[in-house]
């Protein structure tokens, strides 16, 4: 099988915004070759051959908060658009590199699932590629994403799924959506032992929406 490519984009976002993609590196072989001496065995034939690309507009290190700088290791120019996932984390409205728009916009027509994170789904917003589209983001920036984007249908949910893109509300709402697409994607007891109990994520205990 080809290998599971993941694009997350994280220039300029808060880390727990990307922290999400944890859950799906821990399927990953390299992972599970870790996590046989826990006693994991049984789940070898099902750990997937991943490949995790952390995008950003140059290869100097990103500044994300709090005063954390991650190495990326592709650009928005040279990341493949055909992604199996490309995960996207909320950076500020000032923020919108012409490169990372481009990005976005070629990506949208290829990759498989589009995660966005907090205002992740403002970011996608901003390159037209929701427009139309059900989402949601941060609870607190619901009003000026209507107003910023009121091309796009915003809901005030935990997080929404419109086709292939689920977009989040703020951090851990993305933990619970990634979570819960996970375990649709792939062998549910798999996610279970090694993508949620080892991480100790439930996001059946606070849901899809808020209560």
């Amino acid at each position: 099988m080809p290998t599971f490519k993941i694009g997350v984009m994280l220039e300029n976002v808060q880390l727990s915004d990307i922290s999400c993609v944890d859950i799906l590196g821990n399927l990953s072989k390299e992972h599970l070759a870790e996590a046989v001496s826990l006693g994991y065995e049984e789940f070898l034939p099902l750990a997937i051959d991943m490949e995790i690309l952390y995008i950003s507009s140059n290869l100097e290190p990103a500044f994300m908060t709090p005063s954390v700088k991650v190495l990326p290791t592709i650009t928005y120019d040279d990341c493949p658009r055909d992604l199996d996932i490309l995960l996207i984390g909320g950076p500020p409205p000032t923020h919108r590199p012409e490169a990372g728009r481009k990005f976005m916009v070629e990506a949208a027509r290829e990759t498989k699932v589009i995660l966005t994170t907090c205002v992740g789904s403002l970011w996608l917003a901003s390159a037209g590629v929701l427009d139309g589209k059900k989402v949601t983001t941060n609870r607190k920036c619901l009003a000026l994403a209507r107003k910023m984007h009121p091309e796009v249908e915003w809901l005030d949910q935990r997080w929404v799924v419109d086709g292939n893109i689920w977009t989040s509300g703020g951090a851990a709402a993305g933990v619970d959506m990634v979570a819960t697409y996970a375990l649709q994607a792939f062998d549910p007891k798999f996610v279970q032992a090694l993508g949620l109990d080892l991480l100790d994520v439930d996001p059946s205990a606070r849901g899809q929406f808020y209560k």
